[in-house]
């Protein structure tokens, strides 16, 4: 039976693939004919060669990804673990600045005169937009008592209502069962400050007759008259408006406060006791 092209081209393969490796196998590399029927094989093999290539590549080329992509997942998580470190680290030193300017105006306190002071950090802040009081870390142990003045280097915080060994609840200005006696720093006129709630600015019941002009920005301080609970001079806030009071007889000024005391971390109690 006569051999088809194709069946002769490859047996004729495979004779020559025989034959290369028989020779090898034999050390016969360095004889002339050995080295021609060598080269005639691989010119022969050359095209077969070619062709394996091209149909095994897509297989190489997709083990190499497998392979390759575990290392390229774990360089991305050694990356991902060192940017989330940094970020770590910024967020860590952002917050020991902040606390630091904090504590430092905390200690600063120019209007405190001779009064001692105890700085305590702020543990707990208020749990709600209903609820008007912080605690701190200090308490009577470090001589802390029931309506001791709290303030920061901005101003007025609130004062203490309630005291443990080693803990203090601090009532917010904001709170609006709190009062405080002010004046105002440029006229030296007096009134009584009220809460309004959180974020509300505070109220003032006023000496002052209906129609007085009162510039937006007077600064309102304590006004530290006989026996009151807090020292004359504590900055509390800036008037923002004016308004006629109940029954047109006095002036009402709107106060905002000086302190944002939902976001305090340091605050400073005054040990000061009326009288």
């Amino acid at each position: 039976m006569a051999v088809s092209p194709s069946s002769g081209s490859r047996t004729r393969i495979l004779v020559l693939l025989l034959a290369s490796v028989t020779l090898v196998v034999l050390g016969l590399r360095d004889v002339p004919v050995v080295r021609d029927l060598r080269e005639g094989a691989a010119a022969a093999l050359e095209p077969v060669e070619g062709a394996l290539d091209t149909v095994t590549s897509p297989v190489r080329n997709a083990w190499h990804g497998i392979t390759d992509y575990d290392d390229v997942k774990r360089e991305n998580e050694r990356l991902r673990t060192q940017l989330a470190e940094a970020e770590a680290a910024e967020i860590a030193r952002t917050d020991a600045e902040t606390q630091l300017a904090e504590l430092s105006e905390s200690l600063d306190l120019p209007f405190a005169g001779d009064v001692p002071t105890v700085t305590a950090r702020v543990v707990a802040g208020p749990r709600s937009n209903f609820s008007h009081a912080l605690e701190i870390d200090k308490g009577a142990d470090a001589g802390l008592a029931e309506g001791m003045p709290v303030v920061t280097g901005g101003g007025l915080v609130g004062r203490i209502d309630q005291v443990t060994a080693g803990t203090a609840r601090v009532e917010l200005v904001t709170d609006p069962d709190f009062r405080v006696g002010v004046r105002l720093a440029t006229t030296g006129a007096l009134g009584t400050a009220h809460g309004q709630g959180s974020e509300e600015p505070l109220r003032v019941d006023s000496s002052l007759p209906p129609r007085t002009e009162v510039e937006q920005g007077t600064g309102v301080v304590t006004s530290g008259v006989d026996r009151s609970a807090f020292p004359p001079g504590v900055p509390v806030g800036t008037v923002v408006e004016t308004q006629q009071g109940a029954g047109g007889l006095t002036l009402e000024l709107v106060v905002e406060p000086l302190v944002e005391v939902s976001q305090l971390s340091y605050v400073t109690v005054l040990l000061w006791q009326p009288g």
